[in-house]
């Protein structure tokens, strides 16, 4: 309602009454009615009265740095991306700011554990790049307490019983996750008693941890398991029998609980998951020379198994272990899959091509692009990580450049902005700027690829 109805309204009901609760300081009836409903709104709207602090220990200061911040101009741009959300951009920032030895601006501190609190792949390269007042700022929120299990420390984290007792579900997490960087064969019996723990989430990061040992008593235990349940058949294609969820010491070896041996007999689902996990963890050494004389054979038979999918569960064995030689093997073949339609959730193709060194993806991709248009190029482009090589940058601005003249342009915004994230900002090839006369979609996506890779240009200036 206009003021002035306002106004004409509180003078009806102030000429035939006065004011409840006196004389205001308007001076005149309508106005200090006006001013009281005012001040009620307020009042109502504050909900309830603060309450007083409780008396406890006033709050420590931040601790100084010993690292310079990064430049103003850079926290800029990492202040843009938080407010884009994007974790490709936010972590290309983080990673530059490590290699420079550069902490996060303090005023962008939150926003930045606010975003690790939703993107959990964040986490360690926040807190390589927060310093101590990111972990001093962690401490005062619950939402942000995963920095404490990730925080750089100057040595190996404390793994004695006394500590593992101490520890809650969530900090035997945390220890086990610090671990990680300092694994060593003396770790086995620490975490072979970490497979014992009630917590299912502790056991699978502790089986993990084990799985990674170059060679271990329990590794040896597996690859005998594994063999007799995997076997290479007179055909040359691999014979499977699922193993019994009954069996209470291969339960042991992987951290899993077994299922009582009486009583109903465990379904094909249950048994197909408890083989899937046996792979997982068993050394990959164990295929060559049961499956195949090297990885090459081994993953030529893998792909040839009808009973159950040894290869997927062989991806996931590479990269539960982090092997890169048998990713190497394994990519080209569950990549091949992947980009026909063959189980594409779940695929562990990605995670295999994240494990080979950039060259190597990138040379893999460029073979995969080749000459093709926006439709095949895309689901490529899309799995590889960046930065991607010259030539790969190449092969994506010529797909973006045909999509935009029409031939594919559907194709064109999410191919524009997966190569906005991973062409290298200063790359020689890059994909045309709008014209006059593109349709509006087209120059659109265009157009924020070119302000992207601008706004990448300028970290890596700023940080190099």
């Amino acid at each position: 309602m206009p003021w002035d109805a306002l106004v004409a309204a509180a003078l009806v009901g102030t000429s035939r009454a006065g004011v409840p609760g006196g004389e205001g300081t308007a001076g005149h009836p309508a106005l200090d009615l006006l001013d009281r409903a005012a001040l009620a709104v307020v009042r109502d709207r504050a909900g309830v009265r603060p309450l007083r602090a409780p008396d406890t220990e006033p709050l420590p200061p931040a601790p100084a740095e010993s690292a310079p911040w990064a430049p103003r101009a850079a926290g800029e741009v990492l202040d843009d991306f938080l407010e884009r959300d994007d974790t490709e951009l936010i972590a290309e920032w983080l990673d530059l700011a490590r290699a420079r030895g550069a902490l996060v601006p303090p005023s962008l501190l939150p926003g930045l554990l606010e975003a690790g609190s939703r993107h959990r792949a964040l986490r360690t390269a926040i807190a390589a790049a927060s310093g101590d007042r990111g972990r001093w700022l962690a401490s005062l929120s619950a939402d942000w307490s995963w920095l404490a299990g990730l925080h750089p420390s100057d040595g190996r984290p404390d793994t004695s019983p006394e500590r593992w007792a101490h520890e809650d579900d969530a900090g035997r997490r945390r220890l086990l996750t610090s671990l990680e960087e300092h694994l060593s064969p003396a770790d086995e019996d620490f975490l072979a008693k970490a497979l014992r723990d009630p917590s299912p989430g502790v056991r699978a990061l502790a089986s993990a941890l084990l799985a990674r040992l170059p060679r271990s008593e329990r590794g040896d235990a597996l690859a005998r398991r594994v063999r007799a349940h995997i076997r290479p058949g007179p055909d040359g294609r691999p014979s499977v029998r699922l193993p019994d969820p009954a069996d209470r010491a291969l339960g042991a070896a992987l951290g899993l609980r077994p299922r009582p041996s009486s009583g109903a007999p465990a379904s094909a689902d249950l048994r197909r998951e408890w083989l899937w996990t046996l792979v997982a963890h068993a050394p990959l050494r164990t295929w060559t020379g049961h499956l195949g004389d090297d990885r090459a054979e081994a993953v030529r038979a893998a792909s040839s198994a009808r009973d159950w999918d040894l290869l997927d569960a062989l991806a996931n064995a590479a990269v539960v272990q982090r092997d890169r030689e048998w990713a190497d093997a394994l990519a080209g073949p569950v990549m091949e899959r992947l980009l026909h339609g063959h189980s594409v959730h779940g695929s562990r193709g990605p995670a295999l091509l994240a494990l080979l060194p950039a060259e190597r993806r990138c040379a893999w991709a460029v073979r995969a692009v080749g000459d093709a248009g926006a439709p095949s190029a895309l689901p490529v482009l899309d799995h590889v990580p960046g930065p991607w090589s010259e030539e790969l940058a190449a092969a994506a601005a010529r797909a973006i450049d045909t999509a935009a003249d029409g031939a594919g342009e559907a194709y064109l915004p999410e191919l524009c902005r997966v190569a906005a994230r991973r062409i290298p900002p200063g790359a020689g090839a890059r994909p045309r700027r709008p014209r006059p006369g593109d349709h509006p979609r087209t120059a659109a996506a265009l157009a924020d690829m070119e302000a992207v890779l601008r706004l990448r240009l300028r970290i890596h200036e700023e940080l190099q």
